[in-house]
């Protein structure tokens, strides 16, 4: 375990004071963000452990067991609104632990707590006593959740075991498996298959799965399209229900979006459509998910819109991507 408030500062280790009180973590403000997070807040043992979320982040972490508190608030909520909303939890916060530069931690900073640290982001470190740098080596890229299990590890604890990544208790599945199809993405249209496409591929498993359209709250429009031209009517859940029915089905065919990160902390197998983004770099956790992904001249571009011809995407044949299905889902 870290080094108590009894301890001297070290300059080259970062340290957590804590004693009777709580760690809290300001939640990455994205629910992608927020996933590759989990495993290492996980791994922060013997702690008690309070995490301040926003509405999209939150129902993911009342769901982690090792998560004694949640304060909730809005994307929009000011720093004073933060800090009323702690006051009002009644949190004891010794130490804090914010990854990003927002209105949680900038809410941990007014409020006072004495031990603040996160990874040295300029526009973060004002409201920090302790920075916590990670070093990367030259090489291939390396996954998010990298940086978060390397932040906790500098501080004592060892996040590197399966364990942390295992999923939520699963309910039990229907008589009839659930395929999910998500063709809409919130990181904008570059990043999704095209729908005349994903209305052949789900034209192959109809019969023998209870397809489920799948809106993404951000953007429905794909969902609606693709609904419309299987006759079927679209699931328009969000959070909690969202992530509640994820765990419900057998699979989840989707566009680059937070959705497959969600099916992923839930344990869905999901194969994942890349276009603008790296996969390497931000694929769903887990072995049990399928990237397709083409590699063209102009890869790795990250842009929401394509201002060429979307050639990341359509070159992904659906004869590509109903073998991957097949292979993942079963026939």
């Amino acid at each position: 375990m870290p080094e108590t408030s009894q301890a001297v500062l070290s300059q080259d280790r970062p340290y957590l004071q804590l004693n009777e009180g709580y760690l809290a973590i300001a939640s990455p403000n994205s629910i992608a963000e927020a996933c590759f997070s989990i495993p290492a807040v996980r791994g922060i043992q013997a702690v008690r452990i309070a995490v301040v979320a926003n509405h999209e982040t939150a129902p993911l972490w009342r769901k982690v067991d090792e998560v004694s508190r949640v304060v909730e608030h809005s994307r929009s909520d000011s720093a004073r609104k933060i800090i009323n909303l702690i006051r009002e939890s009644n949190l004891n916060i010794e130490s804090a632990i914010a990854w990003e530069d927002s209105s949680a931690a900038q809410a941990f900073a007014k409020i006072g707590v004495k031990n603040r640290l996160g990874f040295p982001i300029k526009k973060l470190v004002r409201h920090l006593t302790q920075s916590v740098a990670i070093t990367q080596k030259p090489g291939p890229v390396v996954h998010r959740v990298q940086s978060y299990l390397h932040f906790v590890k500098k501080l004592g604890f060892d996040p590197f075991h399966a364990v942390y990544f295992a999923p939520p208790t699963r309910p039990q599945a229907p008589d009839l498996p659930i395929l999910a199809i998500s063709p809409g993405s919130d990181f904008g249209d570059a990043a999704e298959w095209p729908i005349d496409r994903f209305t052949e591929l789900a034209r192959e498993f109809s019969g023998r799965f209870d397809l489920a359209i799948v809106a993404h709250p951000d953007r429905p429009e794909p969902a609606l399209d693709l609904a419309k031209s299987l006759g079927k009517v679209i699931c328009s859940y969000e959070g909690a229900e969202l992530i509640n029915f994820l765990a419900t089905c057998h699979g989840l065919i989707a566009s680059d979006s937070s959705i497959p990160h969600l099916a992923s902390f839930v344990g869905t197998p999901s194969l994942v459509f890349f276009g603008p983004n790296e996969p390497e770099w931000r694929r769903p956790l887990g072995k049990i998910h399928q990237v397709i992904y083409e590699h063209v001249a102009c890869s790795g571009c990250f842009l929401n819109k394509c201002p060429l011809d979307h050639r990341c995407m359509t070159e992904i044949t659906s004869a590509k991507a109903l073998a991957k299905a097949r292979a993942l889902f079963g026939e």
